[in-house]
């Protein structure tokens, strides 16, 4: 496992050059490594291995660093160990308002391969994006779609995801029905404190 965490932490540095450990919550860290393999020693914060992350709280904390530099890692392992079958799989990237975009210019069928169970998907900035919408005059709260197709596949793929909202204002913005599933489908993992930038 020394090996496997340092390779991990090579891939912060990768996303942003001038991580700094020391002022990152080094529990967090370790916390996600833990996840990617089970390792049961490194998971400070109890999180559960078949839920994904809701890193939430304010700008500049580091949220997105956090789960691009895992989502790289989660693909070096896919890539290294094709042949195991208890690593995490491998995941897909894109903010909120990318997948609105390909709602808009291509329509539903677009955003099916997004809420397919055989791949992780990894959601920046979750909150920002339009609400509703609009393909061609239809117009579509495409999150609250993503989650609710992707709360049924949460046993075959997971869902990450990142945000400046508090899990209590989810419900405006996606429904009851989204916001109650969530509790199911993420470990909440707060980045509190002044931006980094």
């Amino acid at each position: 496992m020394a090996l496997e965490a340092k390779i991990f932490r090579a891939h912060f540095y990768e996303v942003e050059p001038k991580f700094n450990p020391d002022k990152t919550d080094r529990k967090v860290l370790n916390t996600i490594f833990a996840w990617v393999w089970r390792y049961d020693p490194c998971n400070y914060l109890g999180v559960d291995y078949d839920k994904g992350f809701f890193l939430y709280g304010n700008i500049g904390r580091g949220k997105s660093m956090t789960l691009k530099a895992m989502q790289k890692y989660m693909n070096s392992v896919k890539t290294r160990h094709y042949k195991r079958e208890d690593y995490r799989l491998g995941a897909w990237w894109k903010t909120a308002s990318v997948l609105a975009n390909v709602y808009a210019a291509d329509g539903q069928p677009a955003l099916i391969r997004y809420a397919s169970d055989d791949m992780n998907l990894i959601i920046d900035e979750v909150g920002r994006e339009p609400i509703p919408a609009s393909n061609y005059g239809t117009k579509m709260n495409v999150l609250q779609f993503l989650l609710q197709q992707r709360y049924d596949n949460r046993r075959t793929s997971i869902t990450h995801i990142t945000t400046n909202a508090t899990p209590d204002s989810l419900e405006p913005l996606y429904g009851d029905y989204v916001a109650d599933r969530c509790k199911e489908m993420f470990n909440f993992i707060e980045f509190n404190g002044e931006s980094l930038r």
